[in-house]
C-alpha cells in the first residue's frame, strides 16, 4: 500500500472590512461643528520675528532670559481680516514661555498712540490703542512669529 499523502494549500484571501470605532471615539452629530468652531476663535497670521522685536540683542535677551520685557518701537504695520493696521508709537510688553528648543511663547500686550486701519470694508484712526490678549509663537528656525489674536478682540477695535 502506498501512503497517501494530501497536500494543504492555504490560500490568501483578502476581504474588505469595515471596522467600527471604538465608542470612547465615536462623535456627535456637532462635535465636528465645535472642533471648526474652535479653530475659529483666533485670527491667526505670521510676522518676520524683527518686525514685532527691533534689534537681535533685544530678541536674544528674552529667548534666553525669559522674563518679560517692555521696549518702545516707532512704528507697527500688520495686515489683519485684509485690513492693513499701522501704529505709531509702539509700547510693547512681552511675557516669553519656552515651549520647547526651538519655540517661545510671547504673551503680548500693545500700546499705541495712533494707529490707522485702511481696508475696503473701513478705514478708520484710533487713539491710545491697548490691544491685550495677543500672543504669539516665536519660532527659532524661521526667525517668524505666528499672532494670535482673539476674533473677539479684532471684531471690538474694527467695529467700535
Amino acid at each position: 500500500m502506498l501512503p497517501l499523502v494530501l497536500l494543504l494549500t492555504n490560500t490568501l484571501v483578502i476581504l474588505p472590512a469595515n471596522a467600527e470605532p471604538p465608542i470612547y471615539e465615536e462623535r456627535g452629530y456637532f462635535d465636528s461643528t465645535v472642533l471648526f468652531l474652535l479653530d475659529e476663535f483666533e485670527y491667526i497670521f505670521d510676522i518676520d520675528a524683527a518686525q514685532l522685536i527691533p534689534n537681535d540683542t533685544l530678541k536674544n535677551t528674552i529667548l534666553t532670559e525669559h522674563k518679560p520685557t517692555s521696549y518702545s518701537i516707532s512704528s507697527l504695520q500688520y495686515k489683519i481680516f485684509e485690513h492693513t493696521i499701522n501704529a505709531s508709537n509702539v509700547q510693547i510688553e512681552v511675557d516669553p514661555i519656552q515651549i520647547d528648543h526651538n519655540r517661545t511663547r510671547f504673551n503680548i500686550q500693545i500700546y499705541a498712540s495712533t494707529a490707522q486701519v485702511a481696508g475696503q470694508a473701513l478705514s478708520r484712526t484710533y487713539e491710545n490703542l491697548d490691544l491685550k490678549s495677543v500672543y504669539g509663537v516665536y519660532d527659532r528656525i524661521t526667525d517668524k512669529m505666528a499672532i494670535h489674536i482673539p476674533y473677539s478682540v479684532a471684531l471690538s477695535l474694527l467695529l467700535q
